[in-house]
């Protein structure tokens, strides 16, 4: 629930969501909530249909169009949730910065810093850096030599990024993300033990890419680490070495890319997924939830399981893995009643 001071009638909503409103277009909401804890003031979301009719009378909902009854008041419209980003939006307290530089931040001599760029305290930017125009740095990142930061651009607090990482305009790298970090190479010998492969490539993401918290990306063994325009990576996620995401890509938490995985345009690798090395996932495809991708997926799949297989199939092996208790006790039933009438037979 947004803190703010502001409100709102459902008739202003109405406007700014393209939606109708239901009951009184005056009624004032000030806050955003769960139906189960709307208050006086609030107005609660709600996605599917088959809640309404537990929602508590006088509620005030936002929803798609037809689904309030009398009892309660709101605003209806054709996405709920493409429009509740306009709702967001206005109740966001987020605080805004000011274009400054900390007198305890530090900064290398030949750096370069566009136009309006923020640098919190405790912020290390190396040698050779460039950011540009309108660019937050906030506390305790660090940036090594030679990176290039595109153009509004938010990085969080504590995030690390190493030489030569080439990033985006209007990319997010959340708190405690590393970028560029050294790909995970080791070679076994027999009497070295392992020995370490030198990883010289770097990093890059495109325009919109944006990192979750406690995520890493690692840079290229040569070559690049590339990371498409708009793609989305969740928190506490790992992309290995010479990785290739495609634009508008959805990773989402716990998920793992093994190195030189090549992953389409639009594909949604669900929480707790992941890829072997070299693997290709095509344009579109949606890996399920600890689905684990061991060869090549063609575009368009849905897949599940581990080894990754055709999702309906999966549901299938798996409703099948379900019975059989059922079936070892129908079996043994069965062994019971052979054998006792292989036992009348040789008393005949």
């Amino acid at each position: 629930m947004s803190t703010i001071a502001k409100s709102i009638t459902l008739g202003q909503i109405a406007e700014m969501t393209h939606g109708e409103v239901k009951g009184d277009p005056e009624i004032k909401v000030s806050s955003i909530c769960a139906p189960e804890k709307a208050g006086e003031n609030s107005i609660s979301p709600l996605w599917e249909k088959k809640f309404v009719p537990q929602v508590k009378k006088g509620t005030v909902l936002f929803t798609k169009r037809g689904w309030i009854n009398d009892s309660c008041a709101g605003v209806e419209v054709d996405d709920p949730r493409v429009a509740l980003i306009a709702l967001l939006s206005y109740f966001d307290d987020t605080p805004i910065r000011t274009t400054d530089i900390s007198e305890r931040a530090i900064i290398a001599c030949s750096a370069q810093l566009g136009d309006n760029v923020s640098v919190g305290a405790g912020a290390v930017i190396r040698d050779n850096v460039k950011i540009g125009d309108n660019t937050v740095i906030m506390e305790n990142v660090v940036i090594d030599e030679y990176t290039e930061i595109g153009s509004s651009c938010l990085i969080e607090p504590g995030t690390m990024i190493y030489h030569h990482t080439k990033i985006g305009n209007r990319c997010v790298l959340h708190a405690n993300s590393v970028i560029g970090c050294e790909g995970f190479g080791f070679v076994p010998d027999p009497k070295a033990g392992l020995i370490k492969i030198p990883q010289i490539g770097i990093a890059h993401l495109d325009d919109g890419v944006e990192i979750g918290a406690c995520s890493a990306v690692d840079r290229a063994t040569f070559g690049e680490t590339y990371i498409g325009p708009y793609a989305k990576i969740d928190s506490h996620v790992k992309i290995g070495h010479n990785c290739e995401i495609g634009g508008y890509t959805i990773v989402v938490a716990q998920s793992g890319i093994a190195g030189s995985t090549k992953i389409g345009r639009g594909v949604i690798m669900a929480a707790q997924s992941g890829a072997s090395n070299h693997a290709t996932i095509g344009d579109g495809c949606t890996v399920g939830g600890r689905g684990g991708v061991s060869s090549d997926i063609p575009a368009g799949s849905i897949v599940s399981g581990f080894p990754a297989q055709d999702h309906k199939k999966e549901l299938r092996q798996q409703a099948a893995v379900r019975q059989l208790p059922d079936f070892i006790r129908s079996v043994r039933e069965l062994a019971k009643k052979v054998e006792r009438l292989e036992g009348e037979h040789e008393d005949a």
